[in-house]
């Protein structure tokens, strides 16, 4: 698999990713909408409890989508849509991270803003843990 691993962190998921998933995400990500309040401390919690996670993603309700990364930089985007619009949403706002790096500079990756590739075991939890 290439690309970032996005891995929902509620137990509203379906098929409920295990917490070997969630210590190697890339993006973690909500399936419920939360108050926009809500949205700096539940991505706060979710950045210090897995420091493996570039970023965190969330519905707010009302409408729109919130990535916030690790440096604290949020990104946001009007519209509803389930969790398949924040997937897309997530995916996009990684790889801008990605490309810019931690410190905003075009192309400074490195650490744990790189890219990695993640396999699976026979169970189906990450094998490269």
């Amino acid at each position: 698999m290439t690309g970032p691993v996005l891995v929902c962190f509620d137990s509203g998921c379906p098929g409920g990713a295990g917490e070997a998933w969630r210590e190697c995400a890339d993006v973690l990500y909500g399936s419920r909408p939360y108050a926009a309040a809500e949205v700096p401390v539940v991505a706060g919690r979710l950045l210090r409890r897995y420091p493996g996670c570039a970023l965190v993603a969330l519905r707010v309700r009302g409408g729109g989508r919130v990535a916030v990364s690790r440096g604290g930089a949020r990104h946001g985007r009007a519209g509803g849509g389930g969790v398949g619009g924040l997937l897309a949403f997530a995916v996009a706002a990684y790889g801008r991270l990605v490309q810019e790096g931690p410190g905003g500079a075009a192309g400074s990756v490195g650490g744990s803003w790189r890219m990695r590739r993640a396999s699976r075991s026979v169970s189906g939890a990450p094998a490269d843990v």
